[in-house]
Order: C-alpha cells, then structure tokens, then sequence
C-alpha cells in the first residue's frame, strides 16, 4: 500500500512539473489605439501614427503590440474611401478624402499566434480609433 502512495505521489508531482511548463494561460483581454481622436489638419502632411497597447489578463501591458491594421473589418477589407490610407505601421492619411473613419487594431487573444496566422476564427481583440480628415 505505501509503494502505491509514493508512486502516486511521484506521479502526481511529475505531472505538475509538466503542466507547469507547458505554455502560458497569458492572455490578451484588450487594445487601446492612442491617439483615440486625431483630426489630420493637425499633423504635419495629414499623417497620424497610430499605436496599439495591449493589455493581458495577467495585469502586464505591451505598448509595441504588434497587430493589424485596417478600415473596418481587418480580415476582408472594403476598398479605402478614395483620398485616404492606412499603412501595415498604423500610419493614417489623409489626402483629399473629408469626413471620419474609424482606425482598428486587431491582434489574437493567444500572444504566441503571429499575426500573419490570424484568421476570422482565430480568437482576437480590437482596439478602435477615429481619423478626421478635413
């Protein structure tokens, strides 16, 4: 009886060990795009630098998230309104184009998954800014 309780015992522990060391339950939870607002007359040639912070369910924060840019839906974006453009970087432009659009960051929930792998089911977070361009 007492070799059974120490094999479970060790068994038990080795798998602690494992699981331990098996990834991370890390999570992205939410983006804030900066800045929230931007009216393009403001910026020198009308262009806006876009940044994502990312911030995890551990309490951590990433204020270089890398994610993706886009106009509307980040996985089948609709053509730009002529007279505006938005770079892979979060650089936002305004030419010739008036009114506002909403800017989003999207990036996947797991931080091990590189955006180039996110897909529509792929789990992810968007963050959103508006562009005024006069």
């Amino acid at each position: 009886m007492d070799a059974r309780i120490v094999f479970l015992t060790a068994a038990l522990s080795l798998m602690s060990l494992v699981n331990s060391g098996c990834g991370s339950n890390r999570q992205l939870r939410s983006i804030t795009v900066t800045p929230a607002t931007a009216d393009g007359q403001n910026y020198p040639n009308s262009q806006v630098q876009f940044t994502a912070t990312g911030a995890y369910n551990d309490g951590s924060t990433n204020s270089s998230l890398s994610v993706r840019w886009s106009i509307d839906n980040p996985f089948a974006p609709p053509p730009l309104p002529t007279g505006i453009t938005l770079s892979s970087s979060g650089v936002g432009q305004c030419s010739g184009f008036v009114g506002t659009v909403t800017i989003f960051a999207t990036a996947p929930v797991d931080p091990s998954t590189p955006i180039s792998a996110m897909t529509m089911s792929t789990p992810n977070v968007s963050g959103s800014a508006q562009l005024t361009c006069p």
